[in-house]
């Protein structure tokens, strides 16, 4: 009995250090303990738990196993090592581990919880709003749980109701939970395009944080996202006077720089970064579409000669699109394909195409029979908007780019709000006030460019609805097309992975602007 008191005296002390962040202690601590061959639960939980959280990941999974094996019906065995398998991408065990602690304890609150991470990790959003439904009707107070369900339907689109549930959540100011809850709420208002209200949630939040680098970062984005470019450099170099060596910082600011046309500067920050940090992927893959490295062949041989086959899915992705770009400029294109081909049916494989659901809404919008008109409107006549359509790599950037280098034009980017406007109204009358509501910060300008080119899927709406709209259609050679885009990292357009898929719906919007072209004409310019 005694023997046990001082284990679990010891085991209590270790974690008490731990916190203090005296871990050479603790370490020596736990191998005095395991000396003894004591191997209790308690024990092995709490040696586990520090060995995951200083990242020491194959000790604590040893030690979580072995205590499923002496221990089978302990739940926390479960709960950590399939919150270290989430963490390695290896969701299929994490899975198992978490479904056969279900079983174990049908009304573990904490492990339905769990369950709704893995599930919304792996974006299979309806059985995590099943589990975290679940764990709401055993605890439905707990506020990680509501944070988490809010979490969930924003990345559902379900934008109304993840705001209406954040705005019950009453939690004390200064609290991690607190800021948790707070960018997801700006997170939400950005994706709306709320930015003035994103932005002073993000700018209270810093006041009150006033060095948590995620808050940077997002205001950073949100800069970035409204082509205030001059202030997020801004608030970046803000950042790195808090923290000079947070590569996450360096990365943004040299995208800043790539973007507001500093190209030099863009290349020498990255540059800087992979000194730091030789095996920083994002940086190589920038580097790669920027510069041939004819000045650093060092950096680019160490880059070639990685084995990335113990990379995250991610990473893995990253690198292979680097290397495809890199030997695509050397010219060596047998190589440079394959690598293409490895980066493409990787990430085909972590996300399915879409292009099923894209094709389902240009029929949905082509069969709904939408009565012409003749266009003539007496509202907002001073607000025109010109729509570039197209598939991706067509020349839109450019053009959009041409376009609004006249002062009375704002060019708005590849902005989600028509898509937007669709799903918030009742009534697809008001859908232009719906649209120009998103752009009230900007009416001071005349003409505005939306460059989000799968508009070509709502032109009998854009036509009906929007007075003085144009569309341009930009048009370019399918091989080369197609080609460009299979060669393209896009994160949001899982279509582009698959060649076949990238084809199919060439041909698809090709016929349906043929088709439209027939019926809107008089709006509608073909830019080959």
């Amino acid at each position: 009995m005694k023997k046990k008191y001082d284990l679990n005296k010891k085991i209590k002390l270790a974690e008490e250090l731990f916190k203090k962040g005296d871990l050479n202690t603790v370490d020596k601590i736990y191998k005095d303990l395991f000396k003894h061959k004591i191997y209790t639960y308690e024990l092995l939980i709490s040696c586990a738990l520090f060995n995951k959280n200083i990242k020491r990941y194959k000790v604590a999974i040893d030690l979580l196993t072995l205590s499923l094996r002496k221990y089978p019906k302990g739940i926390k065995s479960y709960l950590f090592l399939s919150e270290i398998y989430t963490f390695q991408g290896n969701f299929k065990e994490a899975e198992k581990l978490l479904l056969t602690a279900k079983e174990i304890d049908k009304n573990n609150d904490y492990v339905n919880y769990r369950l709704a991470i893995l599930y919304f990790t792996t974006k299979n959003y309806e059985k995590a709003i099943k589990f975290i439904h679940n764990a709401l009707i055993l605890n439905p107070n707990k506020k990680e749980f509501n944070i988490l369900k809010a979490d969930i339907l924003f990345h559902k689109s379900n934008y109304k109701e993840a705001l209406q549930l954040l705005s019950k959540i009453n939690i004390e100011k200064e609290t991690y939970l607190f800021l948790q809850k707070e960018l997801l709420l700006s997170k939400i208002y950005l994706t709306i395009s709320e930015f003035k209200k994103a932005e002073t949630i993000l700018l209270n939040l810093k006041s009150v944080f006033k060095s948590e680098k995620i808050i940077f970062l997002n205001l950073s984005n949100l800069y970035f996202q409204i082509k205030d470019l001059k202030r997020g450099i801004i608030i970046l170099q803000e950042g790195l006077n808090l923290y000079p060596s947070f590569l996450p910082f360096k990365f943004n600011l040299a995208v800043m720089y790539r973007n507001s046309g500093d190209i030099k500067l863009a290349i020498d920050t990255h540059l800087e970064i992979i000194r730091i940090d030789n095996s920083y992927l994002d940086s190589y893959y920038e580097l790669s579409s920027l510069y041939d490295f004819g000045s650093h062949k060092k950096e680019l041989e160490l880059f070639l000669s990685m084995n990335f086959d113990g990379f995250s899915p991610n990473h893995k992705i990253k690198a292979a699109f680097s290397k495809s770009n890199i030997f695509h400029n050397l010219k060596e294109y047998t190589k440079s394909s394959k690598y293409l081909k490895i980066a493409n049916d990787e990430k085909l494989r972590i996300y399915p195409s879409d292009l099923k659901l894209k094709k389902n809404t240009g029929e949905f919008y082509k069969k709904l029979c939408l009565a012409k008109t003749k266009r003539d409107f007496n509202i907002n006549k001073e607000i025109e908007i010109l729509f570039i359509v197209g598939m991706p790599r067509s020349g839109s950037t450019l053009l959009e780019n041409i376009i609004s280098v006249k002062d009375n034009v704002m060019d708005l980017g590849e902005v989600p709000y028509l898509e937007q406007s669709l799903n918030q109204i009742s009534d697809i009358k008001n859908i232009f006030t719906s649209y120009v509501n998103k752009i009230r910060d900007k009416k001071n300008n005349q003409v505005f460019t939306d460059k989000n080119l799968f508009n070509f899927l709502y032109c009998p709406v854009i036509y009906n609805f929007f007075p003085r709209a144009k569309i341009i259609y930009c048009i370019r050679n399918p091989l080369d097309n197609i080609l460009s885009i299979y060669r393209t990292n896009f994160l949001k357009q899982n279509f582009t992975s698959s060649i076949v898929d990238i084809t199919d719906l060439y041909i698809y919007q090709h016929e349906l602007m043929n088709h439209y072209q027939k019926l809107y004409g008089e709006v509608i310019y073909s830019y080959k």
